[in-house]
């Protein structure tokens, strides 16, 4: 029987870029967190992902979340090995239920056990670099989906230079979420929502490209390769890793 979860840690605030005020949109049934957002812009961002998906061979998800994303990227491709990871370990217990799921249901989808990462921790980021190293140097592709807006700007830098690190050369880092564009918001609706959250914690908020561009150049040799428009107002950005011995 579904029920109201019982909110954990910042999926507590806001999910898929949404403050929760009605909690009908976050149930939780036999261990699964089913949240109404994620589920809403997981086939647009699935859409994107294609080309990058279809010639990876191992894929890192940071920040999770519940899992349903992972989930569904998995099943489309069978033959990619995922890795979720999540800050908030609570949230462990919904990932490996959709993990449980596939089993069920007889998929033959290869998600690896979560691993806890804390952007800002550089031991986690060495398990994470060493899970990459099973059967492959390092990861083809980093996936990061609504997590800069709700999470302090060290994260965000943090995830960035993470990524620079385990990804492979030629590899990709894709973000998905509310941002800035040359200091403007793309919606009335964004900037209200960057004054909410700013209002919740003052460390957060919606982030301005150009901020998340230069760490990546200067920080992770990661180049800006496309922004994309995407639906509800959101933007994914593909950055490619240089490969400096070229």
């Amino acid at each position: 029987m579904a029920q109201v979860a019982q909110s954990p840690h910042r999926a507590s605030i806001v999910e898929g870029g949404v403050v929760y005020k009605n909690l009908n949109e976050f149930v939780k049934e036999d261990g699964k967190i089913f949240f109404a957002a994620t589920d809403r812009n997981k086939e647009a961002i699935l859409e994107q992902l294609r080309p990058y998906l279809a010639n990876s061979v191992q894929v890192l998800e940071v920040g999770s979340g519940s899992g349903q994303h992972i989930y569904h990227f998995a099943k489309e491709y069978p033959n990619v090995v995922f890795q979720p990871t999540e800050c908030d370990t609570s949230l462990f217990a919904s990932i490996e239920a959709y993990m449980a799921d596939f089993r069920a249901d007889g998929h033959n989808a290869q998600i690896k056990a979560p691993i806890e990462l804390d952007a800002t921790n550089a031991a986690h980021w060495a398990q994470v670099e060493r899970a990459g190293r099973v059967g492959k140097d390092k990861y083809d592709l980093v996936l990061t989906t609504n997590v800069f807006h709700i999470t302090p700007w060290i994260v965000g830098q943090s995830i960035v230079r993470g990524a620079g690190r385990v990804l492979q050369a030629g590899g990709f880092f894709v973000l998905y979420g509310a941002f800035k564009r040359h200091g403007k918001f793309n919606a009335k609706s964004n900037a209200q929502f960057d004054q909410t959250l700013r209002g919740r914690d003052a460390s957060w908020g919606v982030r301005e490209i150009n901020d998340i561009v230069a760490v990546a150049q200067n920080e992770a040799s990661l180049q800006l390769k496309e922004v994309l428009d995407m639906p509800s107002n959101n933007y994914m950005l593909i950055f490619q890793k240089v490969d400096l011995g070229a």
